[in-house]
């Protein structure tokens, strides 16, 4: 019989195929580049089921192989004693093993029960659709199910790889993630790294109260001058409230010579975000508090000359170019940008 969470993935990959697209990860939830298990087990030529060789302790052994391009030599990795006693306490139990993509050594992926295997032979399956542009978007989809799931393996496979989903495939897949799967996700600490993806998630949600907790939460963020998923907040709020949000942004936030830099930076990667790939509507408004944030911290600069340049808006070049004339200290790397951005706009001004 195959598991429930299995069925239920299996029907939202079917359901949701066919509308992956090439698209960065959404800036905000992205914690740190790490390679996820999907990443090894699609890259890797040899996976395998394996438990301890019953002659030679703390070695490994196929029980199955999943996938193999040549034969399976010997696994030439050392079984630890914490994986080598939750093996010996449950025989049902086992190793998914893959050899690296040049094969000159293996990764654990975990130790697994019947759930987690099906899900790596599933996932395996549909390898060979993930590779190119279109590996994005289907392969967030592949784990929707998976959220909040106990079991660690399962869970941090999941979380790696929606980390990395573009804003739009958030907003389109939200519907389909239960609500009582984010609600332990915003209060229970083990989920921490999840926070701002579960916050993302909730503002796509019908209910009225929770469109009343994201404005209050931010509320929150903003008197106490917090910045833990403030930019999750931030945007959450502009994704409920619209205009009215960036206008409260605006003038608490980059109207407010009190701010700190770290408060800004996380409140702009929010209207970044927005400006780019969310309510795209609100780009004038946005690109308008940014002319109000450069003259009250000129040195948000940085932060923010990439989206005029993406946006191709050149409303703001007299004030950046004050400010480059001014002599304001900025990194190689952001001179450059500064420059490209004013002489992209000297012919219209």
């Amino acid at each position: 019989m195959i598991p429930a969470a299995v069925r239920i993935l299996v029907c939202a990959f079917i359901a949701f195929s066919g509308h992956g697209k090439l698209a960065r990860g959404c800036t905000l939830c992205v914690a740190y580049p790490q390679r996820s298990p999907a990443d090894i087990l699609i890259e890797s030529p040899c996976v395998v089921l394996a438990r301890e060789h019953p002659d030679l302790p703390f070695s490994y052994t196929p029980i199955e192989v999943l996938k193999a391009s040549q034969d399976v030599a010997p696994i030439d990795l050392l079984l630890d004693s914490k994986t080598r006693r939750l093996l010996s306490a449950d025989p049902g139990r086992v190793v998914v093993l893959a050899r690296n993509s040049d094969g000159t050594s293996w990764h654990s992926l975990g130790v697994a029960d019947a759930e987690y295997i099906a899900i790596v032979r599933r996932l395996l399956v549909f390898a060979t659709q993930w590779q190119g542009p279109q590996r994005t978007s289907p392969r967030v989809e592949f784990v929707l199910p998976l959220w909040g799931d106990e079991t660690t393996p399962i869970r941090q496979l999941a979380y790696l790889e929606w980390r990395r989903a573009p804003y739009d495939t958030i907003k389109r897949l939200a519907s389909a993630v239960p609500r009582d799967r984010i609600e332990p996700i915003l209060r229970e600490p083990i989920f921490i790294e999840w926070r701002p993806l579960a916050i993302l998630l909730l503002a796509q949600s019908p209910v009225a109260a929770d469109k009343q907790y994201i404005i209050d939460s931010l509320q929150a963020a903003e008197r106490i001058g917090l910045t833990r998923n403030l930019a999750a907040w931030a945007a959450a709020s502009i994704e409920v409230q619209g205009a009215d949000a960036v206008t409260y942004i605006h003038r608490c936030y980059f109207a407010n010579p009190d701010r700190k830099r770290d408060e800004l930076i996380e409140v702009v990667k929010a209207t970044s975000l927005h400006g780019t790939e969310g309510r795209i509507e609100l780009r004038d408004q946005i690109v308008s508090s940014y002319d109000t944030l450069l003259n009250v911290h000129p040195r948000m600069l940085e932060y923010i000359v990439k989206d005029l340049i993406n946006w191709e808006r050149t409303e703001l070049t007299q004030r950046i170019s004050t400010i480059e004339a001014k002599g304001i200290t900025l990194d190689p790397a952001t001179q450059r940008t500064v420059r490209k951005y004013l002489r992209g706009t000297e012919s219209d001004y």
